[in-house]
């Protein structure tokens, strides 16, 4: 079972995470930055960057509430342009949207040039009792970020806080977290409301597994290294059958 502590992620934190051995990033206010091990002269303030030295190496601004939440699965907020320097350096095949619109124009030229596949889930800004995000979005959602083809992918809302939230929050209760360890992550990037609490605890879905299923997402409880059989999520293989009845089958064999 794995635990949360604030101002920790599993891969790294927010406020640090090595990208390569030029560049590091780290988090002065509310805006993190990237800036080389020598430091440039270039200063950023409310996220607009002031160029330095011809010679220095480039700023790079992290969206406002990044984290890494595993390897190769990054949130934040809806990227904006003083960003794409640095999500170009996470050398990402996917960017996930959970906002009303698709990206804006300048943001889908960025992905074309860069290769990146955009991926769009339609949310609300305040639906039904104050979410922005239903079930059935959160376990599409979820079903992109398990899959090992989308990755390195980065998730956003509009605000990198609550739909994000509850989707990351759904992914860790399918991995059995403990609901405190979830959140107290929640919490790292967003009020939690009574609503939002709710929505978590009571989230059911059925889960359709890719074959290319990411390396983290599960811990080995049965000889497949898959969970054999979760309380609230119903989960099936890309066959559609379950995992409880190959699991079943397996054990006959033996």
């Amino acid at each position: 079972m794995t635990s949360f502590t604030p101002g920790t992620l599993l891969e790294s934190s927010p406020a640090r995470t090595a990208l390569n051995d030029d560049y590091e990033v780290r988090s002065s206010g509310s805006t993190p930055t990237i800036r080389g091990h020598n430091e440039p002269t270039s200063t950023c303030v409310s996220g607009h960057a002031t160029p330095g030295e011809a010679n220095d190496p480039p700023l790079l601004v992290t969206p406002l509430r990044y984290g890494t939440v595993q390897p190769k699965l990054y949130r934040g907020l809806y990227p904006r342009k003083i960003n794409l320097p640095f999500l170009r350096r996470l050398k990402l095949k996917t960017i996930l949207s959970l906002t009303p619109e698709p990206l804006e124009d300048e943001i889908q030229k960025f992905c074309n040039d860069e290769g990146i596949q955009m991926t769009h889930i339609k949310t609300s800004k305040s639906g039904k009792k104050g979410l922005p995000i239903t079930y059935k979005e959160v376990t599409q959602a979820i079903e992109i970020i398990i899959s090992q083809q989308h990755a390195p992918l980065y998730v956003h809302c509009l605000n990198g806080s609550q739909a994000t939230s509850l989707v990351i929050a759904c992914l860790r209760k399918l991995s059995f977290w403990r609901t405190s360890s979830i959140f107290s992550e929640f919490m790292y990037y967003s009020e939690v409301s009574a609503a939002d609490h709710k929505f978590v605890e009571e989230y059911k879905a059925e889960i359709q597994l890719p074959q290319d299923t990411v390396p983290w997402i599960w811990m080995g409880l049965s000889r497949k290294g898959i969970v054999e059989n979760h309380p609230t999520v119903k989960i099936k293989n890309a066959d559609n059958s379950t995992v409880r009845e190959e699991i079943g089958e397996d054990e006959e064999e033996h």
